[in-house]
């Protein structure tokens, strides 16, 4: 069995207002970067983990992209391809929040888009709100100078 490319980041939220009236919270959190190739992969060989079915993580596809059936790498690599982009759909890292226990709530994934040769050349915003809206922005990368 080789290495997963896909992990885990753990790290914080925290918001704080002053105004209208003093407010502020922290609590931990934790996301899924996964590669978009190696999911089923995934829901194979982890116990916990699953596409498309309950378990106590699991990715569904139409909870990423538009609302279709299509697997979160095929949408990206067809967003690649309408921009003109679709040579850096070699490699997708996708970073979200996964269901846990069936529920989801992931205001925004983040799809990283590489060539053949690893190199960043697109990345892919997807923000969601709570009334189930959901809008896709895509960045050209460029080498920083």
């Amino acid at each position: 069995m080789s290495a997963y490319k896909s992990c885990i980041y753990a790290g914080t939220v925290v918001h704080k207002r002053l105004a209208p009236r003093p407010h502020e919270f922290s609590y931990r959190v934790f996301a899924l970067s996964l590669d978009v190739d190696e999911i089923d992969r995934l829901h194979r060989e982890l116990r916990l983990f699953s596409r498309n079915r309950g378990n106590l993580l699991s990715i569904r596809d139409r909870d990423l992209g538009d609302a279709s059936d299509a697997s979160v790498g095929d949408k990206a690599r067809r967003l690649l391809g309408e921009a003109g982009l679709e040579r850096f759909g070699a490699r997708i890292e996708l970073v979200c929040y996964p269901r846990v226990l069936g529920y989801v709530f992931n205001p925004i994934s983040v799809y990283f888009c590489r060539d053949q040769s690893g190199h960043l050349g697109a990345v892919i915003y997807e923000v969601s709100n709570t009334f189930g809206e959901r809008k896709s922005y895509l960045i050209e990368a460029s080498e920083s100078t």
